[in-house]
C-alpha cells in the first residue's frame, strides 16, 4: 500500500530489497533496504516497519549507516518511534521519519481485526489505502528540503 501511495505522490520506486545503489554496495552485513524511491532528483532509502514494537536501536543505526554508505536520504516509515529515534533520523542523518498510528493489515480481514481489537485490545486497521495526509507530511518535508515551498 505504501508503494501505491508514494507513487501517487510523485515518488518513483526504483528498486526493492536493495543493498547496492549508484555504484556502491553494502557488504558489512546481509541487511538491505526495503525500497529506493526517487523524486525531484533525490534518492531515498526506505525502511518500512509495520510492527507492534519499535525497530531495534541496533537495526535503526545499521539501516541509517546503510543509507549513508549508498548515498541515500533515509526515510523510515514506522508505526511508532521514540523521539530519540526521530531526532537521530532527522538531525544526525538529515532524513525523515513518517509515523502512522495503527498497524496495517491487508484489506478484507475485518473479522480477524475485530477479534484482535476485542481480545487483545490492540489498535489495528485494514484500510483500502494509506491516508493521503500521512504521505502529504512527507511531500511537504521533501518540498522544504529541495527549497520548494
Amino acid at each position: 500500500m505504501f508503494d501505491a501511495a508514494l507513487s501517487r505522490h510523485g515518488f518513483m520506486i526504483k528498486d526493492k530489497d536493495v543493498k547496492s545503489w549508484s555504484g556502491a554496495t553494502w557488504t558489512k552485513s546481509n541487511h538491505n533496504l526495503d525500497r529506493i524511491v526517487l523524486r525531484d532528483g533525490v534518492a531515498y532509502g526506505i525502511e518500512i516497519k509495520n510492527t507492534q514494537n519499535y525497530i531495534q536501536r541496533q537495526e535503526l543505526d545499521l539501516k541509517l549507516d546503510l543509507c549513508k554508505h549508498l548515498g541515500l536520504v533515509p526515510l523510515f516509515i514506522m508505526r511508532y518511534a521514540p523521539k530519540s529515534y526521530m531526532h537521530r533520523i532527522a538531525v544526525t542523518f538529515r532524513g525523515f521519519g513518517l509515523l502512522y498510528e495503527e498497524p496495517i493489515y491487508p484489506f478484507g480481514h475485518g473479522a480477524l481485526l475485530t477479534e484482535v481489537r476485542q481480545k487483545l485490545g490492540l489498535k489495528v486497521q485494514s484500510p483500502r489505502d494509506i491516508k493521503d495526509g500521512d504521505i502529504q507530511r512527507l511531500v511537504t518535508w521533501h518540498n522544504r528540503r529541495i527549497g520548494r515551498s
